[in-house]
């Protein structure tokens, strides 16, 4: 795995190795007890090679607390919301963006060399207007980078106005193509401007549906030339049929195919030596570091023929999505961020470590110290060593509680690891009860207090809080039934490893090539995972108007104030460590 270890994996429930989907899974509502009494008797494989598209860091999940399970990317949908623009935070309609395209149709643009936002900065004024003011002159404005020094002046262009940028920058575009026929001739040899050619194309296709569609419709003109309408006069009143009406109808001329340049015709010449020419003296002419880039050039439709950097134009700011996510079971909002723009909050986000119960290990006797998980300011990247062979080792096993309501969990293990290198595996207590979570404070304040009333020295029980290890624990010895350690709403028990051999021991019998084969270990083989199926079962107070509009009918309906019994069950991968070759 990439994590290092010891590391904890969650497994989607929509993830299953078995072939059903999620949308079978959905519509078998009457197996799922079944199904889900299958998913417990099988043991989760991890070093399957379809297991990696099945574990999931925790922080990476979602939860419905509709459906009462895990979501990870594959089993929720994403739909958009609404568009924006980075720079203005103003929001486009959808309806603009189909028929606009997804680019600001404001002032908002981007720098084609270094893609960073263009203001606009106003030009001095020569001195002489100044002397006279009576002379009015009209102001001169250009879009300038502030990170580059990049200036819409490479390519002479200024603005009358600081507003309605686009639109001065397509009156600039005509007038510059007006005055230079040779950017033409390359551009009707490699292909028109994409600009006039989509318009021309646009008005020609809108000329022939509208003639299509008044010829086909020969009763337009009449109060009933609604074919409902029709049939029904037909039938009143008698006479012809509607289909004797089809047959003497005329059929619809087929649309006929542009002719001309105005309505969007190129003829490409297969001759196109002078323009090749003129290409390769332009491209001899420019340096290496005056070509603009293949990122650069395909920044927007205007700069695709670009041979130099000085003929790049401003790039109008690309629009930004708002994406919001959906179970794929009961279509529930997921997550949902704010529909105000600026607004980065999110108005609905169900995340999976505020429903499931956390996992964390690390060795019980460990080496060196191992600070507790709760005050870690950042990952553990520190390697751990190697695990030996048939050395039975100790770890802590850790169970959070996230929700509100105390928990009984039940963990459920197999006796030895599946995989090519078995290890056995034992958890002294698989089942016991979780604390409700509450304020951090509070627990930060009840453990100051009782650290200091029973303590001699508050220093010490500082140390044990910030190292996870107490003088208790020296004494101490692991008892088959009982927790280690028990805190407000985490509870920690102990499991015993016993790694596996990487090789089998020698044999004198001479083994095939199958067998050789089948004994040789790829990557990661020799990493103990441990697969623990986890059950939490808590009592809640159901929301009846909620699960009624919800439709929950496999729960029973509880009056209001009266507690449900919930469940959530799921399999959970521990990575202990690699073992050692010996």
């Amino acid at each position: 795995m990439a994590a290092a270890p010891p590391y904890a994996l969650y497994v989607c429930p929509c993830s299953s190795l078995s072939s059903t989907t999620l949308a079978v899974h959905a519509k078998r509502a009457s197996a799922a007890p079944a199904d889900a009494q299958a998913d417990e008797d099988s043991t989760f494989n991890s070093h399957d090679p379809r297991a990696n598209y099945a574990l999931y860091p925790l922080d990476h999940l979602l939860f419905c607390n509709e459906c009462d399970c895990i979501r990870c990317p594959r089993c929720y949908t994403e739909e958009i919301l609404n568009w924006y623009c980075p720079s203005c935070m103003f929001e486009v309609p959808s309806s603009q963006v189909k028929n606009d395209g997804n680019r600001c149709a404001r002032n908002c643009y981007d720098c084609p060399i270094c893609t960073s936002a263009l203001t606009v900065a106003a030009l001095p004024r020569p001195s002489e207007t100044h002397l006279n003011p009576n002379e009015t002159e009209q102001g001169r404005y250009i879009l300038q980078c502030g990170y580059c020094e990049w200036s819409s002046l490479d390519q002479t262009i200024e603005f009358s106005k600081p507003t309605k940028i686009t639109e001065q920058l397509a009156k600039k575009r005509k007038e510059q193509r007006r005055r230079k026929p040779e950017d033409k001739a390359v551009s009707t040899a490699h292909g028109a401007d994409q600009v006039d050619g989509y318009e021309n194309l646009m008005a020609f296709y809108k000329e022939q549906l509208a003639e299509s569609g008044d010829a086909s419709n020969t009763y337009s003109s009449s109060p009933y030339s609604s074919p409902a309408n029709l049939a029904k006069i037909m039938s009143l009143y008698g006479g012809l049929s509607v289909n004797a009406l089809k047959k003497a109808r005329e059929k619809p001329q087929p649309m006929r195919e542009a002719r001309t340049d105005k309505e969007g015709l190129q003829v490409h010449s297969l001759d196109s030596s002078a323009v090749d020419e003129e290409t390769v003296r332009r491209l001899q002419a420019v340096d290496w570091q005056d070509t603009p880039t293949h990122e650069q050039r395909f920044s927007g439709p205007l700069n695709h023929q670009a041979i130099q950097t000085n003929e790049l134009w401003p790039v109008a700011t690309p629009l930004r999505i708002r994406k919001g996510k959906r179970c794929s079971v009961c279509r529930q909002f997921l997550s949902r961020p704010e529909p105000k723009i600026p607004n980065l909050r999110y108005k609905i986000r169900l995340l999976a470590s505020n429903y499931v119960p956390r996992l964390l290990l690390r060795p019980l006797n460990a080496s060196s110290t191992t600070p507790n998980p709760a005050f870690r300011l950042r990952p553990n990247e520190a390697e751990m060593s190697p695990l030996q062979p048939n050395i039975m080792q100790q770890y802590l096993l850790t169970v959070r509680n996230p929700i509100f309501e105390t928990v009984k969990i039940t963990l459920a293990t197999s006796s030895s690891t599946p995989g090519k290198v078995s290890s056995r595996v034992t958890i002294l207590c698989p089942s016991f009860t979780v604390g409700p979570a509450g304020d951090v404070w509070d627990e930060a304040l009840s453990s100051s207090t009782t650290s200091v009333a029973t303590d001699d020295g508050g220093r010490q029980a500082a140390m044990a809080s910030l190292t996870g290890k107490s003088t208790d624990e020296a004494d101490r010895q692991p008892e088959a039934g009982k927790i280690w350690t028990r805190s407000r709403n985490s509870t920690s028990i102990i499991l015993e490893v016993v790694p596996g051999a990487l090789k089998p021991p020698p044999s004198i019998v001479p083994k095939s090539d199958d067998e050789m084969l089948a004994e040789e270990l790829t990557e990661d083989k020799d990493v103990l995972e441990i697969p623990i199926f986890v059950r939490a079962q808590w009592d809640a107070v159901e929301d009846t108007d909620a699960s009624a509009s919800a439709g929950r009918k496999h729960e029973r309906r509880a009056a209001e104030g009266e507690k449900v019994r919930k469940e959530l069950a799921y399999w959970c991968v521990i990575g202990v460590g690699h073992i050692a070759d010996g």
